[in-house]
C-alpha cells in the first residue's frame, strides 16, 4: 500500500506537469470547447443545472456532466480557462491511475507506474487534458469501469460506466463493455445490481430531458448525435478509414523505434491488451463521423504495451525528451496567442456594449463565452444596419463593401474580422 501511495503522488505531480501546466496559455480554441463553458456559466448564472444552454439556444448535443463538474471550478476558482479546463486536466491524471491500477493488477507490477508515465507522453492527450471538452471526462469513467470489472466489483463498474454515460452517451457504455467481453469472454457484467445504480445515476436526467422535450430530444440526441454520427447519415467530419492510424502514430512518437522488441518480446498474456487498441481503433475507424478525440480509450493499453517493451533508460530519455517537446509547444502557444482573433475582439465587445453583434457565415463560439452575450446570426448582408458589429471570416468582408475593420487575427480555423457596418 506505502508503494502505492508512492506511485500515485508521481503520477499526480508528473499528470500537473503534463496535462495541467500552462492550460491557460491559449484562450478558448475550439468550437466545442466555447460552446461547453458558455452552456456551463449559464447554468451557474440562472441556477438552472438541468437544460443546457448555449448562446441562448437549447444545447443538445452534449449531456450535463462536463458542465456540472465544471461549474464547481468555476464556482470555487471563478471562471476562468484554468478552471474551465480543469476537468479534463484531473481526467487525465485519473486516466493515468487507471492504467497504473490495470497493468499492476493484471499484467506486469514492475511496470505499472511506467505504463501511467508512457501515457504521460503522448503528445494527443496533452492537448485533450487543455480542452474543455467531455471526451477525457468520459475515458477516465470508462477506464475505471473496465478496471471495476476485470476485479467483479459490478457495482461499482456500472456507477463508473453510469458516469461515462453522462459525459458523452452510449459509447461511453458501449466501449468498455465490448473490450470487457472480448478479454474475459463472459456476460458477468449482466449484473442485476449494478445494472440499478447505472440507472439511478444516468437516467434520470435523460428521462428529464425526454419528458420535458418529448420525442425531439430523444431524436435531436440518441438518433441524430449518435447513431447518424456514427453511420454517416449526419454527414459532418467524414474521414477515410485510416483516419486514425497517423494518429496514433503520432501520439507513439517517442515509442515506435520500440516496436521491433515489441514484436520480439510478445507473449500471449498481452494478448488482452492489443484486443482492446484493436477493437478501439477499428470500432472508430468503421464509423464514418470520425474526430481525434474519439481514439483516446485506446491509448492505456497501448502505454502497458510501450511500457512493456522499453527500458527504465529509455523511457526516462522519452520522458525528458517529451517535458522539453511540451515547454516548446507551450512556448509557440503563448506566441501564437498574440496574434489570434478571439481575445481582441472579446475584449472589444465588453468594453463597448454595442448594441447589435451578429455571425455572418461562422461562428466563434469563444466570443459568446468572454462576451457573456448572445450573438445571433446575420442571414443576409442587406439586413445589417449602420451601427452593426459583425464577427465573418476573411473571405466574406467582401459582403460589405461599407464597414469600418475594429479587429482582425488569426484562429485554427482561418482569419476571422470584426466589422461595423457604415452608411
Amino acid at each position: 500500500m506505502q508503494g502505492e501511495r508512492r506511485d500515485v503522488l508521481i503520477i499526480f505531480v508528473f499528470g500537473l506537469a503534463f496535462f495541467v501546466l500552462g492550460n491557460w496559455v491559449l484562450s478558448v480554441t475550439s468550437l466545442d470547447e466555447g460552446r461547453n463553458l458558455d452552456a456551463t456559466r449559464r447554468m451557474l448564472e440562472t441556477g438552472d443545472f438541468l437544460v443546457p444552454y448555449y448562446n441562448c439556444r437549447l444545447r443538445f448535443e452534449k449531456p450535463p456532466l462536463l458542465y456540472w463538474t465544471t461549474a464547481v471550478w468555476f464556482f470555487l476558482l471563478g471562471p476562468g480557462t484554468f478552471s474551465g479546463r480543469l476537468v479534463s486536466g484531473l481526467s487525465a491524471i485519473a486516466l493515468s491511475w487507471a492504467t497504473y491500477r490495470i497493468a499492476r493488477d493484471f499484467f506486469a507490477p514492475d511496470r505499472a507506474l511506467a505504463s501511467a508515465l508512457v501515457l504521460m507522453t503522448f503528445p494527443h492527450l496533452w492537448v485533450e487534458a487543455r480542452a474543455a471538452v467531455p471526451e477525457l471526462l468520459m475515458t477516465a469513467c470508462m477506464a475505471w469501469g473496465l478496471y471495476a470489472f476485470l476485479r467483479d466489483r459490478w457495482v461499482l463498474g456500472w456507477l463508473a460506466l453510469g458516469l461515462a454515460f453522462l459525459a458523452k452517451g452510449p459509447v461511453g457504455v458501449v466501449l468498455p463493455l465490448g473490450v470487457y467481453s472480448l478479454w474475459r469472454r463472459d456476460l458477468r457484467w449482466f449484473n442485476l445490481r449494478g445494472l440499478a445504480v447505472f440507472g439511478v445515476v444516468s437516467l434520470p436526467w435523460y428521462g428529464r430531458m425526454v419528458l420535458r422535450f418529448g420525442y425531439y430530444y430523444f431524436y435531436k440526441f440518441f438518433i441524430y448525435e449518435n447513431v447518424f454520427r456514427y453511420t454517416g447519415a449526419y454527414r459532418i467530419h467524414i474521414y477515410p478509414f485510416y483516419y486514425y492510424v497517423p494518429i496514433v502514430l503520432v501520439s507513439s512518437l517517442f515509442y515506435l523505434p520500440a516496436l521491433p522488441r515489441l514484436v520480439q518480446t510478445w507473449r500471449r498474456p498481452l494478448t488482452p491488451l492489443l484486443g482492446w487498441f484493436l477493437f478501439v481503433l477499428v470500432f472508430f475507424s468503421l464509423g464514418r463521423s470520425k474526430l481525434h478525440h474519439y481514439i483516446l480509450f485506446a491509448y492505456p493499453p497501448l502505454a502497458i504495451l510501450w511500457a512493456h517493451a522499453t527500458s527504465d533508460r529509455y523511457r526516462q530519455v522519452a520522458m525528458a525528451v517529451a517535458a522539453l517537446l511540451l515547454a516548446a509547444l507551450l512556448v509557440g502557444a503563448d506566441r501564437y496567442e498574440q496574434r489570434r482573433f478571439v481575445p481582441v475582439a472579446a475584449a472589444l465587445l465588453r468594453s463597448a456594449h454595442p448594441p447589435n453583434v451578429y455571425f455572418y457565415k461562422t461562428e466563434e463560439s469563444a466570443v459568446v463565452y468572454y462576451s457573456r452575450r448572445c450573438i445571433p446570426d446575420l442571414p443576409t448582408p442587406e439586413q445589417a444596419r449602420p451601427g452593426d458589429w459583425v464577427i465573418l471570416e476573411r473571405p466574406q468582408v467582401k459582403d460589405f463593401p461599407r464597414h469600418r475593420r475594429l479587429a482582425e487575427g488569426r484562429e485554427f480555423e482561418g482569419d476571422y474580422l470584426l466589422i461595423a457596418v457604415t452608411p
